[in-house]
């Protein structure tokens, strides 16, 4: 969210107004909001002569401070764009007891990804959700097809996704989250969704496999 708020000169301590988008979120609990402004600076950078602002922003919802750094963007409008928050609490995303089984490397490597977007490392944490992505499909199939293991292992996930996935709806969110999730390790993109729809069709397709993993162990209390 873009507000125009005061903004005090540390060089001349003079106070203006400033378009400056905020904070979305809390580093400290994580919650999105939109943060109570307590003060807000003007830095000069000496080496642009360019200046930062930093906010102290207070959040409501967990009565905590952070900093914000936002920079100058001439490209939208001269407004200060948000460039990070502090201090940032590392906040780790929990999947079931079954898919950490299934799969710790799409755990490990999902919540790696998640840390990297934390810190506002927006063009590696794409390349790393599509990695933790591969995992996930590629063991999972193992897991219905453990003949198959060195095959699946050794394809590509897209050929392993069409020739291994028969539910047309798991195929689609899988084929999906793989093209946005190839879009960015890509020069140009192809597709304009970016990590958020990435991650919003990974949970959908952790959720199918977490339903199929339940049915099974369903089944096999049946047989008992």
């Amino acid at each position: 969210m873009i507000s125009c708020i005061s903004v005090c000169s540390l060089s001349d301590l003079t106070d203006c107004e400033q378009n400056v988008e905020l904070s979305s979120y809390c580093p400290c609990c994580g919650v999105h909001l939109s943060p109570d402004i307590l003060y807000a600076a003007s830095v000069e950078n000496k080496e642009t002569h360019n200046s930062n602002i930093f906010i102290l922003n207070f959040c409501p919802s967990c009565n905590e401070c952070f900093i914000s750094k936002h920079s100058l963007d001439s490209k939208n409008g001269w407004v200060y764009s948000f460039v990070s928050a502090s201090p940032m609490t590392h906040f780790q995303k929990f999947f079931s007891k079954s898919i950490e089984g299934l799969s710790p490397n799409f755990v490990s490597i999902y919540n790696e990804s998640l840390r990297a977007e934390e810190l506002g490392l927006t063009s590696i944490c794409g390349m790393g959700y599509r990695k933790a992505l591969e995992f996930l499909v590629k063991d999972y199939l193992i897991h219905k097809n453990p003949d198959k293991k060195e095959d699946i292992s050794k394809k590509l996930l897209m050929p392993c996704i069409n020739e291994y996935i028969h539910d047309e709806r798991l195929k689609t969110l899988a084929k999906a989250s793989a093209w946005i999730g190839n879009d960015e390790t890509h020069y140009m993109k192809k597709h304009s969704h970016g990590t958020e729809k990435l991650k919003a069709f990974i949970h959908a397709f952790v959720t199918f496999i977490d339903s199929d993993l339940a049915y099974e162990e369903a089944l096999e209390f049946i047989k008992l």
